[in-house]
């Protein structure tokens, strides 16, 4: 029979190491603003034009950031690299999900043989370091967005609120064709909506199956 203190501090560390949180929380994003002059509008591929965007009009962009996760980049042929920061600083994963721009005609494909970039710079943000950006394509569309200044929360997230999306003062949307040529603008937009992202974590589970293992040879050993 096993000994009811000692069951009651595997007990004990068996919730202690599960006691983590059991979810893990990217933030979904969605942006919304208008498109302005900025250095220029360049519409090379002619995109813009087919979709009838001009100064003023408005867009609208949809990501997912996780500051845990690492920032990846899939090539082409579906390989999966890690995203460094070339400053030395680490990056976090940032999805593009959708926005105004992204059309049958230019989601589907890649351009220089890299399908998605989904990172953003500086997981750790400081008062004095101002090189914050995220850089995300889908397919043929990339968006970027530089010099953020505003600070996520404790939590890790950026609220909605603010005159202008993470406080960044460069937000840029670019969309290649399959020959390189591209058209491009800048847009000042604001956070409009943030909802969390439940992904389980497996080390949860880990964590609680070891405690429960830990009962068990416990259990037998008293049995001997």
């Amino acid at each position: 029979m096993i000994c009811p203190s000692r069951l009651f501090i595997v007990v004990l560390v068996t919730l202690f190491l599960a006691g983590a949180p059991a979810w893990s929380y990217p933030v979904q994003y969605t942006l919304e603003g208008y498109v302005i002059q900025g250095p220029g509008i360049d519409d090379s591929a002619g995109f813009l034009a087919d979709m009838g965007i001009t100064v003023g009009s408005p867009v609208s962009y949809t990501i997912v950031m996780d500051l845990d996760a690492k920032g990846t980049v899939i090539l082409s042929d579906g390989t999966i690299a890690e995203q460094t920061d070339p400053y030395g600083k680490s990056t976090f994963f940032a999805h593009y999900i959708g926005g105004t721009t992204i059309t049958s005609d230019n989601y589907l494909n890649s351009f220089n043989g890299v399908k998605e970039n989904n990172y953003g710079g500086n997981m750790w943000l400081t008062s004095t370091f101002s090189e914050r950006w995220i850089n995300i394509s889908n397919g043929n569309n990339f968006l970027g967005v530089y010099d953020m200044l505003q600070q996520p929360n404790s939590n890790g997230e950026w609220s909605t609120g603010f005159p202008w999306a993470f406080g960044s003062s460069f937000l840029r949307n670019t969309i290649y064709d399959e020959t390189g040529n591209s058209s491009s603008f800048n847009f000042v937009a604001q956070i409009t909506r943030t909802e969390t992202v439940p992904v389980p974590e497996p080390s949860t589970f880990a964590f609680l199956g070891a405690g429960l293992a830990g009962i068990l040879l416990l259990r037998n050993k008293y049995r001997e």
